[in-house]
């Protein structure tokens, strides 16, 4: 058997150089991916789970049953109606007004023309446009009735005024008399004053 003499100090440092480099080249690429390197790349599984996210759809959702289908560039405000112009309308009347002072005075009679609430070309009266106003206020019932025998008047006096108002008003024909011997009759007269002018007045 032969036995192996042991390296000599000048044959050992070679052979430790050879191993020692080696080494010392796996420590510098150990260290380099300790500090930080390229970052890994996803494995299979996890790009399986990121590409299974379903995308957005873009197909629209089905309409409900009885919903009426809108086009997008279908306007949604109200069309405007046609205005319509009023019905003319209003009191028709011609009539005489005859007032009297007393009763030993010649009365004094004026006409009243009233055409659709206005004021007609014949009239005569002071004021007729308040005239023909109260006349559409007032209807043909007020000048048609007749006084009620129950009545409770005051017994008062306004006065020996007198006055009628005869004719045809909307197509009725019509007969009032009013004076101011009580209070019913004030009243009376005080409801066409726009006709008769004021109770007692000259």
């Amino acid at each position: 058997m032969t036995i192996s003499e042991p390296l000599s100090p000048a044959r050992r440092g070679p052979a430790m150089a050879r191993f020692l480099l080696p080494l010392a080249a796996l420590s510098l690429v150990l260290s380099a991916c300790a500090q930080g390197g390229p970052a890994a790349e996803p494995i299979d599984q996890e790009t399986a789970v990121q590409s299974s996210a379903p995308e957005p759809s873009t197909t629209p959702l089905p309409r409900a049953e009885g919903t009426p289908r809108v086009s997008p560039t279908a306007s949604t405000e109200p069309s405007p109606t046609a205005e319509v112009p009023p019905a003319a309308s209003g009191t028709t009347a011609m009539l005489t007004i005859s007032i009297s002072q007393d009763s030993t005075a010649e009365p004094v009679q004026y006409v009243l023309e009233c055409v659709d609430g206005a004021p007609g070309p014949a009239s005569t009266l002071p004021n007729a446009e308040a005239a023909c106003a109260a006349l559409a206020r007032l209807g043909t019932k007020f000048f048609t009735a007749r006084p009620s025998k129950d009545a409770i008047c005051t017994q008062q006096y306004g006065g020996p005024q007198t006055a009628s108002i005869t004719g045809e008003l909307d197509g009725t024909s019509v007969l009032a008399s009013f004076a101011l011997t009580d209070g019913c009759e004030i009243s009376r007269w005080d409801k066409v004053r726009d006709i008769l002018g004021s109770p007692g007045g000259q």
